[in-house]
């Protein structure tokens, strides 16, 4: 088995300024603690260089005029929101982000990997078609999703975030689209304030938009739950041609912007069960692409955690589970469609 991670130390020129918590000191994290046990740049796995994306891959996800909006403010300074600042480098670098997911996916798609991980940054499943936020500027994974779907003729593609923040820009991008299912385990309520059960997708897209909704407090039993009664039916009714992970750590009960649980073992049994399906359904062919998390030891544990899964390693999930009165709310909304 062969996996990819995607990196460049441009993305540690992405600074924020003082006390931001999407910091640079995030990926030195998890690289040294990747390189401490020999999973950094070996023939099994390689770590890959990206190209920037071009203007022209960047438009298959947003508006243009969001993207020459965003130039524009970097060129000044200004920022997107109060949480999302620019500077100079920062379209630039927002371009490189961008084209490393697109490289993770290439390598994946092409079978010169079986797996691969983009170590990114900014992350980007905050920015929406037409506007950038929560830390974001472009949408990497739904930037990746549509190359992929463009240069490699698939039509069925299944996006997993377990970020403690709601994906609410690749909800937005995907919200009409078939072809994409999105799942999202989040933390509610919580910034972005979306992602209710309610929402579910609209015109010809219903229940493609699968929303699980957390209450503050949940941990490894809540989230094993949701994986086994969510994600794993809808993978086989499904059927994806390429599983991408919005990869958010910041669910760790020690991160210092969420209140939920997680274990950092959880991440690796979550990874496993999302590696597992891509075996059994799209030849092992999976992507994971890094958003948050916030506490650099948990969240360079986590990582770690997810690349011993893609590796092969086995993580056991909890037996006992408590299940969520949100998940019985949710084969509801989707009963018509899914029938779970």
């Amino acid at each position: 088995m062969k996996t990819a991670l995607v990196y460049s130390e441009r993305y540690l020129e992405h600074d924020l300024g003082y006390g931001h918590p999407e910091c640079p000191e995030r990926l030195d994290a998890i690289v040294k603690l990747l390189e401490k046990n020999n999973l950094w740049n070996s023939p099994e796995i390689p770590v890959v260089a990206p190209s920037p994306a071009s203007v022209e891959d960047i438009r298959l996800a947003h508006d243009p005029e969001y993207i020459s909006l965003f130039e524009q403010l970097c060129k000044t300074g200004a920022a997107i929101d109060g949480d999302t600042p620019t500077y100079r480098n920062a379209y630039e670098i927002a371009l490189l982000s961008a084209g490393g997911a697109i490289k993770a996916g290439q390598l994946v798609m092409s079978g010169e990997v079986d797996n691969a991980f983009g170590l990114l940054r900014p992350p980007g499943h905050h920015a929406s078609r037409a506007r950038g936020g929560g830390f974001c500027y472009f949408d990497n994974i739904a930037i990746m999703t549509r190359r992929m779907q463009r240069d490699f003729g698939i039509s069925r593609v299944l996006i997993l975030d377990f970020d403690a923040h709601h994906g609410n820009g690749t909800q937005d991008i995907f919200y009409e689209d078939p072809s994409v299912l999105y799942i999202s385990f989040h933390q509610y309520p919580l910034y972005p304030w979306t992602g209710t059960v309610d929402e579910t997708g609209a015109r010809g897209a219903e229940g493609y938009n699968v929303n699980v909704p957390m209450p503050p407090g949940s941990g490894d039993r809540e989230y094993a739950a949701a994986i086994n009664e969510i994600f794993k039916p809808l993978c086989e009714k499904f059927k994806p041609q390429l599983i991408a992970v919005s990869a958010g750590f910041d669910a760790h009960a020690m991160d210092p912007l969420t209140q939920l649980e997680l274990s950092s073992e959880a991440f690796g049994w979550m990874a496993q069960a999302t590696v597992d399906a891509a075996k059994r359904l799209c030849g092992g062919k999976i992507v994971f692409l890094l958003e948050g998390g916030y506490d650099l030891r948990f969240l360079s544990e986590s990582v770690l955690n997810v690349v011993r899964a893609m590796r092969g390693e086995k993580f056991k999930i909890p037996e006992k589970v408590n299940k969520l009165k949100v998940i019985d709310d949710l084969k509801k909304a989707l009963a018509c469609k899914w029938g779970l």
